[in-house]
């Protein structure tokens, strides 16, 4: 997992685990305010229509029905009003509603369709001078019936009652209020869907913080690993921007001084090259000279075999130090390209001595782990391997192709063959010192390939196989 994402997985996860921590409680507090809310308006329905009523508007039930008809359709409250007489006007009380506790009832008033406990009229006045309540006593509300504090209950299916009782002369009115359950559930519910709503929101602000943060973070960091690879591809020029926040930064000041190093080394290294190639070469042409200068014979031809192995040892050193200089770490070629060229250069002197020389390429590029030089070289010493001991007239081959995920390189010919023992390091079964088919071995071992002599069965010619990765 990227550094990214995993700043924006530990931003996220503790919002959630905040959000969770703060929303259990919140919702109760939500789901509770939302009950006493819904009591609240379920409760102050029944008192102000036993308000209402407490002006003496009951006297026609079909006022106060289509008062009551008005209001329903205005709130999500049902108001229900039980007349003196038994009459229900208004919504449909549920069946277990009456047997709710009730507001506290008037003083000689009783339940719908008792007896009054009085025969003759009371006088209002005797009635509000009894007192029921502090604004019964209060002088404003004379010429008013007395109306009981409002009352609120559950039933058992979640609906809320309230309810309340008038007492005047002519009996007890019942007012009832009732706020259905799915209304407070829906209540309920919109609170909830709020509290979601600002959830997401914070995550959404602490997703966008985290990646604006990890943003500022990784992004110098990529920059200084695209130096990191350039430094090795061999661009020594390159350095990283230090940018970012401190320690990040720091970082990229500490791979710019590593890059300032190695310029310091690698132009040691170059100045050490170039004053063991002017040592070793003053002193190896001297040699030369020395052994030219001797009588023809076997032991000078030998001689001059062994300081010409010299010389090529010497050129092979220099190269692989200066190596990593010109090509980075990492060096890759084009297997085609450079097959295509090789063979193309020692196509006339094969045209010279006879020989056909077939060349097999697959189309599109064929990358491999070596430096294009050293792959040359390695194809320039199999290819001569065969124009120099094989009769004139010979036919070979050089073939490229994919097998397995390696990229094999051919040099097949007609000829005798070589030896099972040739590859190894400096024997030859033809006379030369070897150093062609070494060089092409160590150009396979350094890709993580191999060297080995096959016969190809088709076309019968013999020769060595180069493996790359």
């Amino acid at each position: 997992m990227s550094l990214r994402a995993r700043i924006l997985l530990l931003a996220i996860g503790i919002t959630v685990l905040i959000i969770v921590l703060a929303g259990v409680p919140i919702a109760v507090l939500l789901r509770a305010d939302s009950y006493n809310h819904t009591e609240q308006t379920t409760r102050d329905a029944a008192q102000s229509t036993a308000d209402y009523l407490s002006t003496g508007g009951y006297a026609d039930d079909m006022v106060v029905t289509q008062y009551l008809d008005r209001r329903n359709e205005r709130s999500d409250e049902r108001v229900t009003v039980v007349m003196p007489d038994g009459d229900v006007l208004g919504a449909q009380l549920p069946s277990d509603a009456t047997a709710a506790p009730r507001g506290s009832t008037a003083p000689g008033s009783t339940a719908p369709g008792s007896a009054s406990p009085s025969t003759s009229p009371r006088d209002p006045a005797e009635e509000h001078a009894e007192g029921h309540g502090e604004h019964d006593r209060d002088p404003r509300y004379s010429g008013l019936d007395v109306v009981s504090t409002a009352a609120t209950s559950r039933l058992p299916d979640g609906d809320v009652l309230a309810s309340a009782t008038v007492g005047g002369p002519g009996g007890q009115i019942h007012v009832y209020a009732l706020t259905p359950a799915h209304i407070l559930r829906e209540e309920v519910l919109r609170r909830y869907l709020l509290v979601i709503g600002v959830a997401a929101g914070l995550l959404l602000i602490a997703g966008a913080a985290a990646e604006i943060t990890s943003r500022r973070l990784v992004r110098p960091l990529q920059r200084t690993a695209e130096t990191a690879e350039r430094l090795s591809r061999g661009d020594l020029t390159a350095r990283a921007p230090a940018t970012g926040p401190a320690d990040v930064a720091r970082v990229a000041v500490e791979l710019n001084a590593l890059a300032d190093r190695i310029d310091e080394l690698l132009l040691a290294e170059r100045e050490n090259v170039a004053d063991l190639s002017h040592r070793l070469r003053s002193p190896l042409t001297a040699v030369r000279l020395s052994v030219e200068a001797l009588p023809p014979g076997e032991i000078t031809s030998e001689l001059e075999d062994h300081v010409a192995n010299l010389e090529r040892t010497l050129t092979q050193v220099i190269h692989a130090a200066r190596r990593p200089q010109r090509e980075g770490l990492h060096p890759r070629s084009d297997a085609v390209a450079v097959a295509a060229d090789r063979a193309g250069f020692w196509a006339p002197l094969a045209e010279d001595q006879g020989r056909r020389l077939d060349i097999d390429l697959p189309t599109g590029e064929v990358p491999v782990r070596a430096a294009r030089a050293d792959l040359a070289a390695a194809l320039d010493a199999l290819i001569e391997n065969v124009l120099a001991h094989t009769p004139e007239g010979t036919d070979l081959a050089v073939r490229v192709a994919q097998r397995d995920g390696d990229v094999t390189i051919d040099v097949l010919d007609r000829g005798p063959g070589i030896a099972a023992d040739a590859l190894a390091r400096g024997r030859s079964d033809r006379g030369s010192s070897g150093l062609g088919l070494d060089i092409a071995r160590s150009v396979a071992q350094n890709t993580g390939g191999a060297l080995e002599l096959i016969t190809d069965a088709a076309s019968g010619m013999r020769g060595v196989r180069m493996s790359l990765s």
